[in-house]
């Protein structure tokens, strides 16, 4: 393989990676914990969107919300985690199963 090859196959790779960036930040994720108590939305970037708490569960145990906040903004991690490996496998024509560095 030539430079120039070597060269156009960076230059594709750079405009892949550039695509599944742009389609991670449209990802949108809601995590949930205590049975629907607490829900938490994140963004593609981990930016937490909202947090909704239950009116019961504001009225609660202390402990146990914070408890429930937690779990929420861990479930929504581990979802956005696995949207953004299946968002990176599609955009850069991975196989299904590969894991990815990031």
């Amino acid at each position: 393989m030539g430079m120039f090859d070597k060269m156009k196959e960076a230059k594709n790779m750079y405009s892949n990676i550039k695509k599944a960036q742009n389609e991670i930040n449209k990802i949108k994720v809601e995590g949930v914990s205590g049975a629907g108590a607490v829900r938490v939305v994140v963004k593609g970037n981990h930016q937490i969107v909202s947090i909704s708490i239950d009116e019961e569960a504001s009225k609660g145990n202390k402990k146990i919300l914070e408890d429930y906040i937690v779990a929420a903004c861990n479930d929504a991690m581990n979802k956005l985690e696995k949207e953004t490996k299946e968002k990176m496998g599609s955009v850069m024509n991975l196989p299904g199963g590969m894991k990815l560095p990031f």
